[in-house]
């Protein structure tokens, strides 16, 4: 069964996964560089290393990036610090430890958003981008959906 784009009926199709992967590139290059002067009888010279590391993405590649899970470790760290602020601030500006336990609530509830997030939205949108392709020739992204022949 030949699959085409239901904007542009083009047959120029690829899974957003395979646009993805293919738009990744690791970076890792050195450069090194010297010079030497001189002026009035005095001379100078230096000498300098430089190194690059990290991902280059293409345009394709970003749009065609996954649904990503939410972190549970941004709110955890945060009430770690600022209990620690809270301890050391707190009774001093804040009256007691009413910011720690507000704080620590407001973390608490994001945890929890996080987790219900998690298990219940991010499911089916991986599900949706595991089926979905992007149109070569208009851009369009699109979920195809097998049907039984």
């Amino acid at each position: 069964m030949d699959y085409v784009c239901p904007a542009c009926k083009s047959e120029n199709i690829q899974r957003l996964s395979v646009i993805y992967e293919a738009g990744l590139s690791e970076i890792n290059t050195t450069s090194s560089t010297s010079g030497i002067g001189g002026s009035c009888g005095s001379f100078g010279g230096g000498v300098a290393s430089t190194s690059t590391t990290g991902i280059s993405q293409t345009a394709a590649s970003q749009r065609a990036t996954p649904p990503e899970k939410q972190s549970y470790l941004k709110p955890l760290l945060a009430i770690y610090i600022l209990h620690i602020v809270a301890q050391v601030f707190g009774p001093k500006f804040w009256g007691g430890h009413l910011f720690t336990y507000a704080w620590m609530a407001v973390s608490v509830l994001w945890v929890c958003f996080a987790f219900q997030y998690n298990k219940k939205t991010w499911p089916p949108l991986k599900a949706a981008w595991d089926d979905s392709y992007m149109c070569n020739r208009c851009n369009k992204i699109f979920v195809l959906i097998p049907t039984a022949t």
